[in-house]
């Protein structure tokens, strides 16, 4: 008798064992802004410094919670469109769309811990004279003939309305959607505007003979980006694990990879 129950034990024990290491399953839908060099469409592939950073986050996963994910993604070409699409999501949806971190956003989205330090600058075409100290005077004299530019209900938005208080009062912003589309224009000669540094870069390495210029004097430093998600999400906790373990990811030699990679 003694023996049939130690078999059974240990039976139970086995079976036990094994359903532990079943690996669980779960979905995350990925809603993302397209907007290079963060997420954008390549001869038919998704890639950029987001997408990759969500598929270490997917393979982190399944090596340290034994989780087997399947990531659904769904693009969007309006920043707004986005954003929303996020704010009203169910629990397993996130969002990647180079958002900075705000107190205004943060009352309304979760984020994830920072993943990039980001500075906004003012990018003219290169044959527009640099502004070294700005005055009304010669801030409108310089910016006064081109086209403002901005993506519709990003931080960059803000920053151009300080710039038209401050020096230009005139100046009627015109909305755009991607910064790509702001810096084709900028390249035509025409226009100005804000873009991530990170973008900027980006898109100097790939038009390697377009003469832009950054006026310095209206540098925003220490904007940080983060990955959104709806209050209650259900990778809140996991997100923070994954960036924030250790020394953090940022500090990882896989995402300094993933950068040069883009930039």
């Amino acid at each position: 008798m003694n023996r049939k129950f130690t078999l059974f034990f240990c039976l139970v024990a086995i079976v036990g064992s094994l359903c532990a290491q079943a690996p669980q399953a779960d979905t995350l839908n990925v809603n993302y802004y397209e907007n290079f060099p963060y997420a954008y469409t390549e001869n038919g592939a998704l890639k950029g410094i987001e997408v990759d950073i969500i598929k270490k986050y997917v393979e982190w996963l399944k090596l340290e919670k034994n989780i087997n994910t399947t990531v659904k993604y769904k693009g969007y070409k309006e920043f707004s469109e986005f954003y929303n699409s996020v704010k009203k999501g169910r629990p397993n949806t996130i969002g990647i769309g180079s958002v900075t971190i705000t107190e205004e956003r943060e009352k309304e989205v979760a984020f994830s811990p920072p993943y990039l330090r980001n500075i906004a600058v003012l990018i003219t075409n290169g044959s527009v004279p640099s502004i070294k100290t700005p005055t009304a005077e010669e801030v409108s004299k310089v910016l006064g003939p081109l086209d403002a530019l901005a993506v519709n209900e990003s931080s960059h938005l803000r920053y151009m309305n300080a710039l038209k208080s401050s020096y230009i009062s005139s100046m009627q912003i015109k909305g755009t959607e991607t910064q790509t589309a702001i810096l084709d224009a900028i390249a035509g000669g025409k226009a100005y505007g804000y873009v991530d540094i990170v973008a900027y870069w980006a898109y100097i390495k790939k038009n390697k003979k377009t003469y832009l210029k950054i006026q310095k004097a209206f540098n925003r430093p220490y904007e940080y980006l983060g990955i959104v998600q709806p209050f209650g999400a259900s990778h809140y906790s996991s997100f923070h694990e994954f960036f924030e373990n250790g020394f953090g990811f940022t500090s990882t030699k896989i995402y300094h990879e993933i950068l040069e990679r883009y930039l």
